[in-house]
């Protein structure tokens, strides 16, 4: 078993890839660290065996969950993340829905902070062109995950989930 367990959810593919991709990334890092597992398919006991945990959601339509994600949010809400080191990707397309670029992330970031949890992987908002966003903390000068725009700037995410890995894995203490 790695030591950070992965969790994503994934309608067209898309997060599936990132997730996978960083994966890949982290384990370059350090071998056999990242296990990846579809929220679809998991539990809350599942998630909790870790105690470094990074979670992958898309945003669709205007800033709603992606599917599997809806059906395992009211889960969370008997989940003690105390103690938990938690990082967050989100996907979303910034051109198309700048109005609610990336909320899914900042309502399952603000879910993880209510049960106690501890959020990492913070990541600046600059180089993002959008008008509002859940995913962001007070200032709005962060992203409290990594964004990531295969729609509009597909050609930043292999240099943005490389830096994010380096950056997480720093902050986890690993």
């Amino acid at each position: 078993m790695g030591k950070i367990g992965l969790f994503f959810g994934s309608n067209t593919g898309n997060t599936e890839a990132v997730a996978y991709q960083m994966q890949e990334k982290f384990n370059e890092l350090q071998s056999d660290l990242v296990d990846v597992f579809n929220i679809g398919g998991t539990t809350p006991e599942q998630i909790l065996k870790y105690d470094y945990i990074i979670l992958g959601i898309p945003t669709w339509n205007v800033g709603q969950l992606q599917d599997d994600w809806a059906i395992f949010l009211p889960k969370m809400e008997n989940m003690n993340f105390k103690g938990k080191k938690v990082a967050l990707f989100g996907l979303g397309d910034q051109n198309g829905y700048g109005f609610n670029f990336l909320d899914a992330m900042g309502i399952l970031a603000d879910e993880v902070f209510i049960q106690g949890g501890t959020v990492f992987g913070f990541w600046s908002t600059a180089r993002y062109q959008f008008e509002e966003s859940l995913a962001t903390e007070e200032n709005g000068e962060a992203f409290m995950g990594l964004g990531i725009d295969q729609e509009g700037q597909a050609s930043m995410s292999e240099e943005r989930i490389d830096k994010w890995a380096r950056q997480v894995k720093e902050e986890f203490g690993l």
